[in-house]
């Protein structure tokens, strides 16, 4: 069978969801059936000797597969595999040939399988972590385990609250496998800070975990010349086009990196490649299944150290799929892969306010998965909605409810320590008590030298939370009734799903854009209206024909191109730029002009604008940087502005730029809000990576990693 009918037929077989439609995906149940019925009958051996994509990750997969076990099972056909996984050996099968098992192969098998067929798979397979510290009963990714991520965002990156957010999540017993922070400025000053805050944290405290700014490899090989990182982490992808625009390099520079880090933590999730336009026809379940595939190449080649992977499954939004049946399908689908791939797997059981989840379904499709898919871990946040990335997902006090329903336990190292520090009751609940939060405070001062007597300690403790309660945090309120909500979160929790909702359809204020802009262009994308902007977010990453000669008009006018322009863009939440702009945008200007730059008179200004349309701008008006600003991030309670900030000449001096320009090419400065990143701090920060870019003349990745 010809390769392209084999990539139509795994399309077609999948689970509907709205990226398959991209690559040949459909709605229709008896296509998908037969498509099913057609994959059951080819065997492993037919399977394996498939190239789906001609790249380097096609090359590590080959590399990776255990020959001679291989041989023994080829002769199967998937619908004999399954029945075989399926069964009561199925687990001890598995085992024995995992390493054989091509990615194609296990992507080929879960389409075929039920979602009761998937659970009973994953409620059998289980992989422990390979770490000689871990005793005891409990140990992390092992049957009896059910452990979490504490995932302490900050929009300011503020040392304080991020603190005192891990803090909490220990007195909730969450943080046993890492504590991993997502940095609201991705630059090599702020991941230096705070991997020094987590170390502080860990060895103070003397946790058995590991932790993880989760910048990228490449900014984080060249911070630990610098200061301690602990584990490595990397966004992964099926196809190598995709990493390499995630990372700047492919498979051979992400193996290179890795054995630099003693710890490995991979994220994935189904949707990337048909997002970024790099699916190369496959479809989203054989891609994921390929992510994990390389997850094993590159364990293996780095002699099976420390490894993780977590699937951010409904981060993307509503383009990959769009409701709760379908996350609930793609959670198993993924945790099934990864675990028949040999890999500790995770969940983050997510939504993006965009697809319209409310918190209390996600709450319970999350409790939900805990059970069927059985991740070795979930997420936890201090409140449900993550405040600074913008997203629903896990609170740290739902996690002692999860514990209680599936039957499971932290790793018994973690509850050691954590029985030590006085955060487990004599009943071995971790109960998140704002008083063990504050006990907690106090050990990590005392452990830094602190003189003061312990309630001093803890007063200030209860003081600095209050504040940060003041400032939007969900902080210090403890919990109801079987660990539910309080009624304060509940309502605070509902405000944010509201403001959220509300921003997505905003739009740009004209009289705003007239007082900072008064020369600017107002262009459109695409899209049509807001609805297709976000369903269909290709639609708003080029320019509406119309506009494009108006702009090609514009840079005829040009006798010089500017050295910077600067486009604004409503994005997914207008809100954020009618309240900012007013306070950046002229200070700026200013700045950039100060410091002895040509910025262009005319700034231009996009309806449903995402980032690549900023891109496509820059093709035609030619600067030599790009500043985009944008509004972004629905969901955190604030809105929150994004400049996106692009050198645009290739080392051989000839312009990059076009609509499909990697974003690796790309500097992000996030989360710009009065209770995030100053505008202060924020113009101050964009001045200095444009003389950076000038100066080391490249933006982005290759910008990071330079020291």
């Amino acid at each position: 069978m010809h390769i392209n009918k084999i990539k139509l037929t795994f399309a077609q077989a999948n689970e509907f969801k709205e990226g398959d439609l991209q690559v040949g995906g459909t709605i229709d149940e008896q296509i998908r059936s037969d498509a099913r019925k057609e994959i059951s009958a080819l065997r492993i051996s037919e399977i394996s000797k498939l190239v789906f994509v001609e790249d380097a990750i096609t090359e590590a997969l080959f590399r990776s597969l255990n020959r001679q076990l291989l041989s023994e099972i080829s002769h199967l056909t998937i619908g004999e595999m399954k029945s075989i996984v399926i069964g009561e050996s199925g687990a001890s099968w598995v085992k024995k040939f995992s390493a054989g098992l091509s990615s194609e192969v296990i992507a080929a098998l879960v389409k075929t399988m039920n979602n009761e067929e998937l659970s009973s798979v994953s409620r059998s397979i289980f992989n422990s972590l390979p770490d000689a510290t871990q005793k005891g009963p409990v140990v992390v990714g092992s049957a009896n385990h059910f452990g979490s991520r504490i995932q302490p965002n900050s929009p300011g990156d503020s040392e304080e609250e991020i603190l005192l957010s891990v803090l909490e999540g220990l007195a909730f017993g969450c943080g046993d496998v890492i504590i991993g922070l997502n940095p609201a400025s991705d630059d090599i000053e702020t991941i230096i800070r705070t991997e020094k805050l987590l170390q502080r944290i860990v060895e103070r405290l003397q946790l058995p975990t590991r932790f993880c700014v989760l910048s990228d490899m490449a900014k984080q090989s060249a911070a630990r010349s610098l200061t301690k990182v602990d584990v490595g982490f990397q966004s992964l992808a099926g196809t190598s086009t995709t990493l390499v625009g995630m990372l700047g390099l492919d498979v051979d520079g992400l193996l290179e990196l890795s054995h630099g880090f003693s710890g490995l933590y991979f994220e994935t999730g189904q949707g990337s490649e048909i997002t970024n336009g790099t699916a190369e026809g496959v479809d989203m379940v054989t891609l994921e299944s390929r992510c994990y595939g390389l997850a094993r190449s590159v364990q293996q080649q780095c002699s099976g150290k420390w490894m993780i992977v977590n699937d951010v499954a409904g981060f993307i939004g509503p383009e990959v799929f769009r409701s709760g049946h379908q996350l609930v399908r793609a959670c198993l689908e993924d945790t099934v892969m990864a675990k028949l791939h040999g890999i500790t797997m995770g969940l983050d059981v997510c939504s993006t306010f965009h697809m319209g989840i409310s918190p209390s379904e996600l709450q319970n499709l999350t409790e939900e998965l805990a059970t069927t898919a059985a991740p070795a871990y979930l997420m936890s946040v201090a409140g449900k909605a993550d405040p600074m990335l913008g997203y629903l997902t896990t609170s740290y006090r739902e996690h002692p409810r999860l514990r209680i329903k599936t039957g499971k336990q932290f790793s018994s190292v973690m509850q050691e320590r954590l029985s030590t520090l006085g955060v487990i009751d004599a009943d071995g609940l971790a109960t998140g008590a704002p008083e063990c939060t504050a006990m907690l405070y106090a050990r990590y001062m005392k452990a830094g030298g602190d003189s003061r007597a312990i309630e001093a300690i803890m007063e200030e403790c209860f003081r600095k939370i209050t504040a940060l309660q003041e400032k939007g945090c969900d902080l210090g309120y403890g919990f109801g009734p079987d660990f539910s909500d309080p009624p304060s979160v509940s309502t605070r929790l509902a405000a944010i799903y509201r403001h959220a909702r509300s921003a997505l359809y905003a739009t740009l204020d004209a009289a705003v854009i007239r007082d900072c802009s008064p020369r600017h262009i107002d262009i459109a994308s695409q899209s049509s209206d807001r609805e297709e902007y976000l369903v269909h977010p290709a639609s708003g990453e080029r320019i509406c024909l119309t506009d494009y000669a108006a702009l090609f008009e514009l840079s005829a006018c040009f006798k010089v191109a500017p050295q910077i322009l600067i486009v604004v863009s409503d994005g997914l939440n207008a809100d954020a730029v009618n309240e900012n702009l007013r306070s950046i945008l002229p200070g700026l200007k200013w700045s950039l002009q100060e410091a002895g730059y040509h910025v262009s008179e005319m700034d231009i200004v996009i309806r449903n604008g995402r980032v690549r349309a900023g891109y496509h701008v820059a093709q035609l008006l030619e600067p030599e940087i790009l500043i985009h600003l944008i509004g972004e991030r629905p969901g955190s309670g604030l809105n929150l502005l994004s400049a996106y900030m692009t050198y645009g000449k290739l080392p051989s001096g000839l312009l990059r730029w076009s609509p499909d320009m990697d974003h690796s090419c790309t500097t992000a400065l996030c989360s710009i809000h009065p209770k995030g990143k100053s505008t202060e701090s924020a113009i101050a920060d964009m001045v200095t990576t444009v003389r950076r870019m000038f100066e080391s003349k490249c933006s982005g990745v290759s910008l990071g990693a330079l020291t």
